[in-house]
């Protein structure tokens, strides 16, 4: 795998708008599950792991965060 600062700009932007919907596909599981556990009435113990998941996504984030530094960078150089 390339290193982001040896990409160029069009394929950074493609992976920043891949890692962009799977945050929001993410995002949406997350409301489906939480809306589930409300209907079902479950209890609140159940609602831990939920609650939990963004602390999973954290690299994605990172590395969302990182690819629109670089291209910022590669921006600022034109």
């Amino acid at each position: 795998m390339k290193k982001l600062s040896e990409l160029s700009l069009p394929e950074l932007n493609k992976k920043k708008s891949l890692l962009k919907g799977v945050i929001i596909g993410f995002g949406v599981l997350m409301l489906l599950a939480i809306c589930t556990l409300v209907y079902l009435k479950a209890k609140p113990i159940l609602f831990v792991p939920v609650f939990v998941l963004p602390i999973v996504w954290m690299p994605i984030l990172l590395s969302l965060k990182a690819i629109n530094d670089e291209i910022k960078k590669l921006e600022s150089n034109r």
